[in-house]
């Protein structure tokens, strides 16, 4: 290879190199940019009140809930008037657990970056994100965030399908609730009482049949 071929190489491999640094810092800001007033005005209508969602609550990456179809969870949706939406979780317990755990975090709505877009394809979908969130124990009301709690709650929405899937990590003996992806339906408020008495009824029976009893 001459040394015109090797300078022409070297030229181009650092001109990549650049591109690749440039593209990676133009995704990463773009994950900060806020979703258009069409698409936040859209997530309000949708996430508000109450909505209950089938969950997994996993501690150290297994499975406590056991059944396939998840756990009926009921979720209570807020918006303060900064417009960051506010998801609560009021005295989650199931099965054994000894005591109810509440959970509270201010998100923050964005954009998806280039990755999750693969992961996510198609339009209407938006981020939101809270860190600092606040765990109690009980029916103790969680109010406001709690800075440098490390709990955390990771969510993708979209918009136009109604399609919401979601992590809330309580930073506390590895125990994270999963709400994986799932259609909201907000008739299932009605029947949460029912779902949840016909959830722990399956759940003793897989307990008997998985031994766990």
């Amino acid at each position: 290879m001459n040394n015109k071929l090797k300078i022409y190489t070297y030229i181009m491999l650092l001109f990549m190199a650049v591109a690749g640094l440039t593209s990676c810092e133009s995704n990463d800001s773009k994950q900060d940019d806020p979703p258009t007033q069409g698409y936040l005005a859209k997530a309000k209508e949708i996430l508000n009140e109450e909505i209950v969602l089938s969950t997994r609550t996993t501690m150290n990456g297994v499975d406590k809930t056991l059944l396939e179809r998840g756990c009926p969870t009921k979720f209570k949706f807020e918006w303060n008037e900064e417009g960051g939406m506010i998801l609560n979780l009021n005295n989650f317990t199931v099965g054994a657990m000894p005591f109810g755990i509440t959970f509270r975090s201010t998100t923050k709505f964005t954009n998806l970056n280039n990755w999750e877009q693969d992961e996510y394809p198609g339009n209407g979908w938006v981020k939101f994100v809270g860190t600092d969130g606040k765990v109690t124990i009980g029916r103790s009301e969680a109010k406001g965030d709690k800075e440098g709690s490390g709990a955390s709650v990771t969510g993708f929405l979209n918009v136009n399908t109604k399609q919401v899937e979601f992590i809330i990590d309580y930073n506390m003996m590895n125990v994270r609730i999963e709400t994986f992806l799932q259609t909201i339906d907000k008739t299932r408020i009605s029947r949460f009482d029912e779902e949840f008495a016909q959830y722990e009824k399956d759940l003793e029976e897989a307990k008997k049949e998985q031994g766990k009893n």
